[in-house]
């Protein structure tokens, strides 16, 4: 008997502690930190908009490889959803992106399932900084009494640790990219162009169809031009008509300066270009790295209050079939601009 009111007596004086406790604990809790990267906020930005590129340099991802891993909605986009469920250390929830600002900040819902329900608004802040971007990702939460106590033992170091951790994986992968090409800060410049006319053939689709597609209609515009026997003047082009960052998707020509051309030949149409005041940008490397120059040259119009009239004009300069080193392709990238 004697014994058991010592263990009571214990319980009792552990419950008054973790009650004393839980009312000095903080209910909100607040963690946040930075990076310096030696890139442009483009590059960056492309890491931490998706959640595909964030499983590259998250730190909760190294803590089960095989965990199940979801991702619904179009991702990059507001509403897109991620979901896990890993082992115990990386415990299940869902992640939602609630707001973006383009190349600035993307802010999203976590709800943990498990090891315990909770929810938390996480964010990633970019802004400039001499020679590269600063980036900042925290997250603000609340944890209802008792179990705030356990932010006495756990506190924010734990959890800054694993902060510094994703954003040291963020800094490599970022500036590795960037001195491949992918993170360049490229020269705009600001010259006058004539109106040019196309011969093509246009599709809406998905930015990561892009390759396939001209790689399949390249032949056919080329065959459609011989059969009128008309005469090219300039390299293979691509002519976009349309971006939509929120569904990944644009309306893009494959096709072929021709001089004089006008109306249909077979499967393809005949397309012209404003000129006029133009955006021009020499871009070098790898086709797959080109979006990088063009939201350069997006932010360069927004900063300037131009208009933009499509549509945009990328001319493939080199022939891959010829030179079979990417950092050697040039791109030029035009942009007809009021």
């Amino acid at each position: 008997m004697k014994a058991l009111k010592i263990i009571l007596y214990i319980v009792i004086g552990l419950v008054v502690v973790v009650a004393a406790l839980a009312f000095i604990a903080p209910v909100k809790m607040h963690s946040e930190r930075s990076v310096f990267i030696k890139a442009p906020k483009e590059a960056v930005f492309a890491n931490v908009k998706t959640f595909e590129n964030c499983q590259k340099w998250s730190p909760w991802r190294e803590k089960d490889t095989t965990a199940k891993i979801t991702i619904s909605g179009t991702d990059g986009t507001v509403g897109s959803k991620f979901s896990w469920d890993g082992n115990k250390d990386m415990g299940s929830g869902e992640q939602t992106i609630t707001k973006i600002e383009d190349n600035k900040s993307i802010e999203s819902d976590l709800h943990f399932l498990k090891p315990w329900d909770a929810h938390a608004a996480s964010y990633v802040h970019l802004e400039d900084s001499a020679g590269g971007t600063k980036a900042t990702w925290g997250f603000n939460s609340e944890m209802p009494r008792p179990w705030n106590v356990m932010h006495l033992f756990i506190g924010d170091k734990m959890m800054n640790d694993e902060f510094d951790k994703g954003l040291g994986k963020l800094k490599d992968l970022t500036e590795k990219e960037a001195a491949g090409g992918a993170g360049k800060i490229y020269t705009i410049n600001e010259i006058t162009t004539e109106p040019k006319t196309y011969v093509g053939i246009k599709k809406n689709l998905a930015f990561d169809k892009i390759s396939p597609f001209f790689a399949e209609t390249v032949p056919m515009v080329i065959a459609d031009v011989k059969k009128a026997k008309l005469q090219p003047s300039e390299p293979m082009s691509g002519l976009y008509f349309t971006f939509d960052q929120k569904t990944m998707m644009t309306d893009v020509a494959v096709a072929i300066p021709v001089s004089g051309a006008k109306g249909k030949y077979g499967k393809s149409e005949t397309y012209t270009t404003k000129g006029g005041k133009t955006l021009e940008v020499d871009f070098y490397g790898d086709y797959k790295n080109l979006g990088t120059a063009h939201m350069q040259i997006h932010n360069y119009i927004a900063e300037k209050k131009l208009k933009m009239n499509a549509p945009v004009l990328e001319e493939y300069i080199t022939d891959p079939m010829n030179e079979k080193d990417p950092n050697k392709w040039l791109t030029k990238i035009y942009y007809f601009v009021d």
